[in-house]
């Protein structure tokens, strides 16, 4: 295996990691907005989840284009 392939791979892992990472703070988002007793909060917070979400499966997308 070649160097280039060899980081390829290390970047590749890192943003599949990176994506992991990124799911999880989503579910806190989600698990946040669900607490909030504000309205305008929770709607805030599940967009932003979504869009969390969105982010780390493009992540993932990259990364396994690598």
């Amino acid at each position: 295996m070649t160097t280039n392939q060899d980081e390829r791979r290390g970047t590749a892992e890192t943003m599949h990691q990176t994506a992991e990472a990124l799911e999880r703070s989503e579910a806190i988002l989600h698990e946040s907005a669900e607490k909030s007793p504000d309205e305008e909060t929770r709607r805030r917070l599940h967009r932003l989840g979504d869009e969390v979400t969105r982010q780390a499966l493009a992540i993932d997308k990259r990364a396994d284009a690598l």
